[in-house]
C-alpha cells in the first residue's frame, strides 16, 4: 500500500536587507533555521516537514515601507501559517496593520513595543525600552554623571531616547547634548563637534546602528576619546570587516550572547559539525530561537491554520533560549507577546579590535 504524500507546513521568512539572500542565506545564517526545523521533525514535535518560504523587500531605512509590506503579502498569499520577520523597527511598524488584518501570526524581532498585537509576537532582539536604562545603570556604576547623546532621527532613535531620558532622570545623569542624525548619514562632523563642546563624561549612541563605523571614524579623526556606550545597535559589529572592527574598538553595548548558554553551544556545535560554519553569534541564535517558536507554535496548533498556530503560540511556555544568559526562557500567552524572559536576557559586552567580550561593571 502506498503511503499518501503529506504537504509540509509552510513558514515564511521576510527578507528586508538584514541578511544575505538566496544561496548565501541558506549557506550561512539560514542554517540556524534549517537545523531547528530538522530537529523539530526528528524529535516528533511536528508530524511533517517544515518548508521555509521566502520573500524579499528592501525595507527602511534604506528602502521603503511598501517594499516590505509587499513581501509580507507575498508570504501570506503563498500560504504561510506563521511569518518570521521583519527585524527592523520601522518595517515592523509598517507590517503591523497587515498581520492584524489578515490574521497571520508574525514573529518579528525588532526592539520596539509597537510591533506587538493580537497576531504580532515580538522576539526581543534588544528592547528599546530596556537597552537605554541598562546603559544608564552601567554609566552610573562607573561613576559618570553627564552624557552626550547622538541618536537617529527615526522611530528607533525617538523611542530609545524616551526611555533613556527617563532613566537618566531617575538616576541623576545629566544629558548635556542631544545631537540627531540621519540613520543613513555618512558625515558626523557636526554631531561630533557638538559632543566635544558639551564637556560630557560619556558618549551614548541611540539608533539602529548602521552609522556606527562612520561615527567612530569621525570620533577618531576629531580626537574625541570619551567612553562610548550603545544599545543593541552594536550587534552590527559581527558583520563588519576586520578593518571596520578596529575602528569600532572600545564601544560598550547591549548584546544577548553568553558563552555559558548551553542552548547556544548546542546550536553552534551542531552547525559546525554539519556545515563547518562558525555560528557562535547573536544573529544565528536569534534565528534558531525564532525557528523554535515557529515549530512549537505548529506543534501546539489547535488546527493547521494561521489562527490555530496563533493559539498554539499562546501555549508555548518556559522554553530554554539560545540567546541571553543561561536560564533565559521563551514563551507567550494570551495578550502576552514578548518571547524572552529572565533577568539577564540582555547582557553588556565590549568591542575589541577582533571580537567582543563580556563587560563587567
Amino acid at each position: 500500500m502506498t503511503t499518501p504524500s503529506v504537504e509540509p507546513h509552510k513558514v515564511g521568512f521576510l527578507h528586508e536587507g538584514l541578511f544575505p539572500e538566496g544561496a548565501a542565506f541558506h549557506q550561512s545564517i539560514g542554517r540556524a533555521i534549517e537545523l531547528r526545523f530538522d530537529e523539530a521533525l526528528a524529535r516528533g514535535e511536528v508530524d511533517r516537514p517544515i518548508q521555509l518560504i521566502e520573500a524579499s523587500g528592501r525595507g527602511l531605512p534604506n528602502g521603503t515601507a511598501k517594499a516590505v509590506q509587499d513581501a509580507w503579502l507575498q508570504l501570506a498569499d503563498a500560504g504561510a501559517l506563521v511569518i518570521l520577520g521583519p527585524g527592523k523597527t520601522d518595517n515592523a511598524i509598517a507590517v503591523k496593520p497587515l498581520f492584524e488584518e489578515y490574521g497571520i501570526p508574525t514573529i518579528n524581532f525588532p526592539g520596539t513595543t509597537k510591533s506587538r498585537g493580537e497576531y504580532g509576537f515580538q522576539y526581543q532582539l534588544g528592547a528599546l525600552y530596556e537597552d537605554g536604562p541598562m546603559l544608564v545603570r552601567a554609566i552610573k556604576a562607573q561613576g559618570f554623571s553627564t552624557v552626550a547623546v547622538v541618536r537617529d532621527k527615526s522611530p528607533v532613535g525617538n523611542e530609545y531616547f524616551e526611555y533613556f531620558t527617563d532613566a537618566c532622570d531617575r538616576l541623576g545623569i545629566t544629558i548635556k547634548a542631544d545631537a540627531k542624525c540621519s540613520p543613513i548619514a555618512t558625515d558626523f562632523s557636526v554631531q561630533v563637534d557638538t559632543v566635544k563642546q558639551s564637556g560630557a563624561d560619556v558618549l551614548v549612541y541611540l539608533g539602529f546602528g548602521a552609522v556606527l563605523v562612520e561615527l567612530s571614524a569621525t570620533l577618531r579623526k576629531q580626537k574625541v576619546d570619551l567612553p562610548r556606550f550603545t544599545t543593541t545597535a552594536g550587534l552590527h559589529f559581527y558583520s563588519k570587516s576586520p578593518e571596520e572592527k578596529k575602528i569600532l574598538e572600545g564601544w560598550v553595548y547591549v548584546d544577548m550572547i553568553d558563552e555559558d548558554n548551553t542552548v547556544l553551544r548546542h546550536m553552534s556545535d551542531e552547525i559546525k559539525s554539519r556545515w563547518g560554519i562558525d555560528s557562535f553569534s547573536t544573529m544565528f541564535g536569534c534565528l534558531y530561537d525564532m525557528a523554535t517558536l515557529a515549530a512549537l507554535g505548529l506543534s501546539y496548533a489547535t488546527v493547521y491554520t494561521p489562527e490555530g498556530v496563533k493559539e498554539g503560540l499562546d501555549l508555548v511556555h518556559h522554553i530554554p533560549s539560545a540567546l541571553g544568559a543561561q536560564g533565559t526562557v521563551m514563551g507567550f500567552g494570551p495578550y502576552e507577546r514578548t518571547a524572552l524572559k529572565g533577568p539577564d536576557y540582555l547582557v553588556l559586552r565590549r568591542m575589541t579590535s577582533e571580537t567582543t567580550v563580556r563587560y563587567i561593571e
